[in-house]
């Protein structure tokens, strides 16, 4: 599985992107068999002198049978934003698993 992480208009890229790996890293294992390819972009949207919650996660996932499944967060802290995307990446991914178990096990879609 490729990873891709881009960093745009935000101090400390190669932490930002050390810690995007990281996180993202520990769900993918789970789900890796799944996964063909993940991108992960990180933005400041509104540039780096304005504040507010404008710094955003957008992960992108394409699954090997061809299903895509996108993940925003925004936010004012990027590292606190980086959570939360995954953290919801997680749930969707366990969620539209256990759904795929579901469906496997009866032979019945439900």
């Amino acid at each position: 599985m490729q990873i891709r992480i881009q960093v745009k208009g935000l101090p400390g890229a190669s932490r930002l992107r050390r810690l995007a790996l990281d996180k993202l890293s520990s769900v993918l294992a789970h789900f890796s068999q799944a996964i063909e390819e993940a991108s992960i972009l990180l933005d400041d949207i509104n540039g780096p002198d304005r504040g507010g919650a404008d710094k955003l996660c957008r992960v992108v996932l394409r699954m090997k049978d061809s299903t895509i499944v996108i993940v925003e967060e925004l936010g004012a802290d990027i590292a606190k934003t980086i959570s939360r995307a995954v953290d919801r990446l997680h749930q969707n991914l366990s969620r539209q698993m256990s759904k795929l178990l579901t469906i496997n096990r009866t032979g019945v879609i439900q």
